[in-house]
């Protein structure tokens, strides 16, 4: 009996979240060891959440034209234009610029398609728009990259891969699972299982970038005021213009994080390649920022969808008392 508060708490969002960043600023070394285990729990995250989609929902293939037209524009044009602007008018270090540069090119984060499944999004939307994403930043990645920083050695195999572990694998695995005996009890265990997927990136996110804020504050503070501004700044810009145009929550959800985050992983090993060591901190900084901004998303919706349920419930005892 005493134990079912610990479990009930290990098994909540964001006690696991906020646990997750607490232990990695504790024991941030660890993180070294965890890196590797990254893109695998991401991937596992995005496989579960994929079982929401059936497969009637690629049929016909001009289903995915809308989710990854909108995807490209919210990710590489909105969200692109809110880090080079603001980068450009905070951050006075020339030789940083490529880094934001690659920061703006790389496509959305591996993760969008599982953390709208965790906050209630339109999965399906998310799942196609990732697909189409991805397959545009083939294209996108490098014609940015060579527009704005002048260089063209962005790797195209490199982002193959990314499309290959983070979306067709997980999409692949996920049609299989749907196939097999196994959907009706990863259907139960889908959400805990993503939930500490996510906590195993954000220590790991968390513990390697730690040590950044300690170099440079000042520049680490603009840096981090640059990804304030295309993450908190443009998900509540989103949030209100799509609630103005009476947009249903899901969607809502999946437009906001597909808008607001990128793959800053990729980013930075990519700017450290090309460009040097110092150009992959605006990307560290970036993922650090992401941390409490996704601990803010999961307690801000966690808030509106408590009491979404709550107006459900006493709705539904009004009815009843009629």
């Amino acid at each position: 009996m005493r134990l079912r508060p610990v479990v009930r708490a290990l098994g909540n969002r964001n006690v696991l979240f906020i646990g997750a960043v607490l232990l990695g600023i504790a024991v941030g070394d660890w993180a070294v060891h965890t890196k590797a285990w990254t893109l695998p729990a991401l991937a596992l995250a995005m496989a579960l959440s994929s079982t929401q989609v059936e497969n009637s929902a690629f049929w016909p293939l001009r289903r995915l034209v809308r989710p990854a037209l909108v995807s490209v524009l919210l990710s590489f044009v909105l969200e692109g234009a809110a880090i080079l602007v603001s980068a450009r008018l905070l951050v006075p270090d020339p030789e940083l610029w490529p880094g934001f540069v690659m920061a703006a090119a790389t496509p959305p984060a591996a993760g969008i398609v599982a953390f709208t499944d965790i906050a209630g999004g339109d999965v399906t939307f998310s799942l196609l728009g990732m697909v189409g994403a991805y397959l545009g930043s083939m294209v996108i990645t490098p014609a940015m990259v060579l527009l704005l920083a002048g260089e063209t050695a962005v790797e195209p195999l490199a982002l193959a891969r990314l499309l290959l572990q983070l979306v067709l694998i997980p999409l692949i695995a996920s049609r299989a699972i749907l196939a097999s005996p196994l959907k009706g009890p990863i259907a139960r265990w889908r959400s805990s299982i993503a939930n500490w997927a996510f906590a195993l990136v954000l220590f790991t996110i968390t513990g390697l970038n730690r040590e950044v804020f300690f170099g440079e504050p000042r520049l680490v503070l603009l840096i981090a005021l640059v990804n304030v501004m295309r993450t908190f700044g443009l998900a509540i810009a989103i949030e209100r213009v799509m609630a103005w145009r009476q947009a249903g929550r899901p969607r809502q959800i999946s437009y906001v994080l597909m808008a607001t985050l990128k793959n800053s992983g990729f980013a930075a090993a990519t700017a450290l390649a090309l460009f040097g060591e110092r150009t992959a901190i605006p990307s560290g900084v970036a993922g650090a920022v992401a941390v409490v901004y996704l601990l803010w998303l999961g307690i801000r919706w966690g808030k509106a969808a408590e009491a979404s349920e709550a107006q459900a419930a006493s709705k539904a005892a009004a009815e009843r008392a009629r």
